[in-house]
């Protein structure tokens, strides 16, 4: 029954188009009537109220039509023309834009990276660490330190924030807060084998070899702790006070060779002062030595992040020489 009323509603429907011509409107409107349009004797009229009606509802359910499914959008060819869209770039983007400027010696263009994706989070600690690094490397230590603390006040759970910021300290002369934020970042990762190293680095600097000598064995075996500090004395020119814990280092791990070679480098007879050039025209100059580790203690910076809340305009001179670079403590690996 209802197949029936169905098939003479249509029937009707078709009726009514075939009379009319100008019954609803909907989109379309003409149709061409001879042959193809352009073709001779096609004629262009308007469509009729049938065929809009049936043009409607295919779009929306072919299936009721014959069509297996609807008619394809192509879509719309990419542009090349624009390689992103700045309204669409996020704060990450923009850091890793300034890490390629960096390293790619780019610094006026790594600064305004830096600062459009602070712009976008002033919080944002890759962000806030990279400019910091970037300036400190610059000499702009005024400028650094202040990203490094605001860093380091934003993110006060970030171990990482707080050893730059206490290194910053150590490269400015300020070694008592240099220790001090050290602690935090101690206190944060307590098995991070570089925080420790820096404390070391710092309290030696300060002439506390015994608290420096806890946080090396924190973390190092004795063997090991006893080298490194050994390291660090003979970097502060202390040679005498380094080989006590060079015996020890042996003692403890007789082919630690390392060991064996400063110390003999250390007890070796002093040259007279006469001799110099002949044995420099002789052998060449021993490598100074290096503490057990992977990482650097007091590194300089690397060139990683971003910047602050207030306007930070790049300075009118994008680099500045190597003499005016900050003064480092000497590195040491771990």
């Amino acid at each position: 029954m209802r197949k029936f009323w169905f098939a003479n509603c249509m029937l009707a429907v078709a009726a009514l188009g075939c009379s009319s011509t100008n019954g609803p409107g909907v989109s379309g409107g003409y149709v061409s009537k001879g042959g193809p349009p352009g073709a001779p004797g096609a004629v262009i009229a308007e469509a009729g109220w049938t065929d809009k009606f049936v043009a409607s509802m295919k779009e929306y359910s072919p299936s009721m039509f014959g069509d297996s499914k609807p008619n394809a959008v192509a879509p719309a060819a990419p542009s090349s023309d624009v390689p992103f869209d700045p309204k669409k770039a996020t704060p990450e983007l923009h850091v890793s834009l300034a890490h390629f400027a960096h390293r790619a010696g780019q610094i006026p263009q790594a600064r305004q990276h830096y600062q459009k994706a602070l712009a976008m989070d002033p919080k944002n600690l890759d962000a806030l660490l990279g400019a910091a690094r970037l300036e400190d490397r610059e000499g702009r230590l005024d400028v650094a330190q202040m990203l490094y603390e605001r860093a380091a006040k934003a993110h006060p759970q970030s171990a990482t924030a707080q050893n730059d910021l206490a290194l910053c300290y150590a490269r400015r002369g300020d070694l008592p807060t240099a220790a001090r934020v050290l602690d935090q970042a101690v206190r944060l990762e307590p098995r991070k084998a570089l925080y420790r190293n820096n404390s070391a680095k710092v309290l030696v600097e300060m002439n506390q070899v015994k608290p420096a000598m806890d946080h090396l064995m924190a973390v190092h075996t004795p063997a090991v702790a006893n080298y490194n500090m050994a390291v660090l004395l003979n970097d502060r020119g202390r040679s005498a006070e380094a080989m006590p814990f060079l015996s020890q280092a042996i003692s403890l791990d007789p082919a630690m060779q390392p060991a064996h070679e400063m110390l003999a480098q250390l007890t070796a007879p002093v040259t007279p002062q006469y001799e110099h050039s002949i044995v420099a025209q002789q052998q060449p100059a021993m490598p100074a030595p290096a503490a057990y580790g992977e990482e650097s203690i007091l590194p300089t910076p690397e060139a990683v992040a971003a910047m602050p809340n207030t306007p930070w305009i790049a300075p009118a001179a994008a680099t500045q020489s190597v003499d005016s670079a900050p003064m480092l403590l000497p590195p040491v690996n771990q």
